[in-house]
């Protein structure tokens, strides 16, 4: 491989949509039937950056940015078929390019941030993933900036740079951190709960030394070839995800694992406070979950218990309920987001590893979803 070189991955999403007469969006298409609209800006983008590279010595001189569609959807349509698909493409490309940079649509984005994060062991090389608020071409499009500032990032030479994050407005944050945040503002995403943002993008590129350290040290011996890739690349979507409220009966967890139809392998259950969902005693007169707890332990189907508050920790170890829980087998999510624990869930059941191993594992920092 000669110079530096990336290859853009589109996928569809708002980055490549455009509006109708009636001021309604719908996905790109042009004469040849190909949604993305940056093959006009891609040489600018390139020229700019090079001028960089000779100039402040931020970025790696880019000898090609090679343009090619994945799929083109709506991503809120996005299903684990997709990553798959991203995964594959990546490690079958990875000794042809220096980096990789993905547009993506906003509202699954996490959930793909957090596949490539875990299917993509050893990663050496930056998979960079943006997307806008704003179609491209639209007025005060937000488009253009993030995908220059995503290509920014994927031939940075400052600083050695792999493994999956995303850039998006001002922020730079670890692929298994990721939380959108607003429908609104451009920042649309922001670094979830207490871990820092590898860094900020502006006129200049400033690093947090200690949080992009703490980035690279979740990606171990890092792969210098395809095949040293450690690649798994399946997930079994077969979980349930359920929010707890005052007297939820728990014949829910029978009702959907004993249904004629049912393949649910694994339970997602958003409690209250620290992760402390009502399973009390045996001797208590009130409607509890524990029944169902006992049912899930029994049948070896894991659970993870996270928090309803948004800054929240399930610990799962400061109160009597969450105790309890814990007794039962449940998982404590500790401070995973939604969609990093949903995808890692996914991701073990897939392995298809005994439960006390998925049990294990998720209470296990993979590539930096739990602090």
């Amino acid at each position: 491989m000669k110079g530096f070189n990336i290859l853009l991955i589109t996928t569809g999403g708002t980055i490549a949509q455009e509006h109708d007469e009636y001021g309604r969006t719908r996905q790109r298409k042009d004469e040849e039937g190909s949604s993305n609209p940056f093959d006009d800006c891609i040489t600018e983008i390139k020229k700019r950056l090079s001028e960089k590279a000779s100039k402040y010595e931020e970025t790696h001189f880019i000898e090609e940015i090679k343009t090619e569609e994945l799929f083109n959807k709506d991503i809120s349509n996005i299903i684990s078929e997709d990553w798959v698909l991203l995964i594959d493409k990546i490690a079958e490309e990875h000794d042809n390019y220096s980096a990789f940079v993905i547009t993506h649509g906003t509202n699954t984005l996490g959930y793909t941030l957090a596949a490539l994060s875990f299917a993509l062991g050893r990663l050496g090389k930056p998979v960079v993933l943006t997307g806008s608020q704003i179609s491209y071409g639209q007025l005060d499009f937000d488009a253009l900036m993030n995908l220059e500032n995503a290509i920014r990032i994927a031939a940075y030479s400052k600083e050695k740079l792999y493994g999956v994050m995303v850039v998006f407005g001002s922020m730079i944050i670890n692929g298994t951190r990721v939380k959108k945040t607003t429908e609104f503002d451009y920042d649309a995403f922001k670094t979830f709960g207490e871990s820092k943002l590898i860094g900020r993008i502006g006129n200049s590129v400033r690093f947090d030394v200690a949080a992009l350290n703490a980035h690279r040290s979740n990606w171990k011996n890092p792969a210098q070839s395809q095949e040293e890739l450690d690649v798994t690349r399946r997930f079994d979507m077969n979980i349930a995800s359920l929010t707890e409220f005052p007297g939820m009966n728990s014949s829910i967890f029978r009702a959907l694992v004993d249904s004629e139809d049912s393949k649910i392998k694994g339970f997602i259950l958003r409690s209250t406070g620290a992760g402390d969902p009502n399973v009390a005693e045996p001797d208590v007169l009130y409607k509890n979950l524990r029944e169902g707890f006992e049912f899930l332990r029994e049948k070896e189907i894991p659970i993870v218990v996270t928090t309803q508050a948004p800054d929240g920790i399930a610990s799962m170890d400061i109160n009597t309920p969450g105790k309890l829980a814990r007794s039962l087998g449940a998982i404590p999510a500790r401070d995973m987001s939604m969609e990093s624990m949903t995808v890692k869930l996914a991701w073990l059941l897939g392995r298809k590893l005994p439960y006390d191993e998925i049990r294990r594992q998720m209470g296990e920092a993979v590539h930096g979803e739990i602090k």
